[in-house]
């Protein structure tokens, strides 16, 4: 997974390290935090206003802001379950490299993904970053997992989301939103 990632010749070996950096944070918040509430509940510790704030957080179903690492609407069980999502995403990386397919929602910064795939087409064609620009060709495939192989060029992507239009997926490109939907 991180072959290559001294010389530079593994963009998203680095963009896939500084994710790990940022999970590794959050975990550690989560952990120091709900052990504190833990321990303030039992009346081992003062229950401080933050750890107040987490635990009505808690009542409310709410992500408590300490915790709101990245941006995020959903109430707390739906986020946790997104946050696990993200991280067996990120495990499954690192443990059996680098996937078919790129979860683009899963990243703290999916910019910096963006980046590093430019980064290492500019640097295996010897052209400058900054004449790149993005070309997408929509896949005509619901399931990502149906993915077998990487591409020649550039990275598969998948979870985008569409708002105000739907996706005709046979023809592969936009239409009419479905009546009543928002989000596609």
């Amino acid at each position: 997974t991180f072959e290559g990632m001294n010389e530079g010749k593994n963009t998203l070996a680095v963009f896939l390290s500084q994710e790990i950096v940022k999970f590794n944070k959050l975990l550690s918040v989560i952990g120091k935090s709900l052990k504190d509430l833990k321990d303030a509940i039992k009346g081992l510790q003062v229950m401080s206003s933050e750890l107040e704030t987490i635990f009505n957080c808690f009542m409310l179903n709410r992500v408590p802001d300490l915790w709101a690492l990245y941006p995020c609407l959903k109430p707390l069980g739906s986020w946790y379950n997104d946050m696990e999502t993200r991280l067996r995403f990120m495990r499954g990386w690192l443990e059996k490299g680098p996937p078919k397919a790129y979860w683009i929602p899963g990243f703290f910064f999916p910019q910096g993904f963006m980046t590093s795939v430019l980064q290492r087409f500019a640097r295996k064609t010897k052209i400058p970053i900054d004449t790149l620009r993005f070309r997408t060709e929509p896949l005509k495939i619901e399931d990502e997992s149906k993915i077998t192989e990487t591409p020649a060029r550039g990275a598969y992507a998948y979870g985008l989301f569409l708002q105000g239009a739907g996706w005709d997926l046979k023809q592969a490109k936009l239409r009419e939103s479905d009546r009543n939907v928002l989000f596609s």
